[in-house]
C-alpha cells in the first residue's frame, strides 16, 4: 500500500511539474473569474449589448 501512495505523490509531482513548466512556455496567467468576465465580455460582447444587459439586471429589482 505504501508503494501505492508514493507512486501517486510522484506521479502529482510529476504533474504539477509538467503544468508548471506548460504554463511558463505558454505565458498562462492566473485570472480570477470577475476579471474572466470582463475580459471577455470587452472582447466579445458589443458595448450596446452590455449596457441592455445591465438594464435589464437593473430593472429585475
Amino acid at each position: 500500500m505504501q508503494g501505492l501512495v508514493q507512486a501517486m505523490q510522484t506521479q502529482a509531482h510529476t504533474q504539477a511539474a509538467l503544468q508548471a513548466q506548460l504554463e511558463a512556455q505558454d505565458g498562462a496567467v492566473e485570472v480570477g473569474w470577475d476579471e474572466f468576465v470582463r475580459l471577455f465580455r470587452a472582447k466579445f460582447v458589443p458595448e450596446h449589448i452590455q449596457d441592455k444587459m445591465e438594464q435589464e439586471f437593473l430593472s429585475l429589482t
